[in-house]
């Protein structure tokens, strides 16, 4: 869920925007993850953040600019917080579980949040190129500097193209995501990171 920094003691006119945009922004993360975007309000969004309705159009022009807002929070808060759990750890292989468990939590914990995209009039036709297509380049490089070490390593094989490593880690990982969610198998993580 959306960490929002403490807003400073004496706050300028700036980080109070900063703030109100953030306190917005997480709000609404967490209705569109609990409720969904169809069945949150611009007003269940104001009551949350404890503002006035008119508040959050002077932050965002409507619904789908808020639900933007909230995917670039949340592809922000992933990378961010898959590197700090790898520059915590020795080992790609420790790195590489670590992202694993990380990806599939995230995704389980947050699945409506990627419900957002199309909403957003995201298609395959605008994505690259996009703001959300730069965040979460941002967060595959993490993966990438893991696969990198272990060539170097020796513990990936080589002769195999990085991307298609990647492409074969998150898709599997995403599609395993599906399956745990349809068929309520949540408890079955740590089989399934350990068999990918």
């Amino acid at each position: 869920m959306s960490r929002m920094k403490p807003m400073p003691a004496a706050p300028t006119r700036r980080e109070r925007v900063e703030h109100k945009e953030e306190a917005i922004v997480a709000t609404a993360r967490g209705l569109f993850n609990a409720k969904g975007f169809g069945k949150t309000t611009i007003s269940d969004i104001a009551k949350g953040c404890g503002v006035a309705d008119g508040t959050v159009y002077l932050y965002f022009k409507n619904k789908e600019a808020v639900a933007q807002a909230v995917l670039e929070n949340f592809y922000h808060e992933l990378k961010e917080t898959a590197q700090d759990g790898v520059d915590d750890l020795n080992s790609p292989e420790e790195q590489l579980r670590f992202l694993a468990e990380h990806h599939l939590n995230s995704v389980n914990d947050e699945r409506r949040i990627l419900e957002l995209f199309p909403i957003i009039g995201v298609s395959i036709d605008n994505y690259k190129g996009s703001k959300l297509y730069t965040l979460n380049k941002s967060y595959a490089r993490v993966f990438d500097r893991v696969v990198k070490a272990g060539l170097s390593r020796g513990v990936v094989k080589r002769g195999i193209a990085p991307w298609v490593i990647r492409d074969i880690f998150f898709g599997g990982l995403d599609y395993a995501s599906r399956t745990m969610m349809m068929h309520d198998r949540t408890d079955n993580m740590s089989s399934i990171v350990d068999g990918l």
